[in-house]
């Protein structure tokens, strides 16, 4: 499967609210350990070379930078293992498992 950027990225372009990229993030980063072996959001297969999606590669800095932006509360729809893998612990985009052996 080819994954591409979703639509909803591409439609928003420069004018991406923080919230859009919420709800982006929460649909392209896996929820919960284990990771799975394709993103939720769009079925790229995660590889050593590829641990992201090319949403979620896209999303990821922007959201990092814009998170601020809006109250806390923007950010009540990421699962807490999103959260953190939004602020720098890179754990549910970690490669799973499977691929690494």
């Amino acid at each position: 499967m080819s994954a591409r950027l979703d639509r909803r990225l591409l439609t928003a372009g420069l004018g991406v609210t923080v919230a859009q990229l919420v709800t982006l993030w929460a649909d392209h980063a896996p929820a919960r350990l284990p990771v799975p072996l394709a993103c939720p959001g769009c079925g790229h297969p995660y590889s050593e070379t590829a641990p992201l999606c090319p949403t979620a590669s896209v999303v990821r800095p922007l959201l990092r930078r814009r998170r601020r932006e809006v109250g806390t509360d923007a950010l009540n729809p990421l699962t807490p293992l999103q959260l953190q893998d939004l602020t720098g612990n890179r754990q549910s985009t970690a490669l799973p498992a499977e691929v690494t052996r």
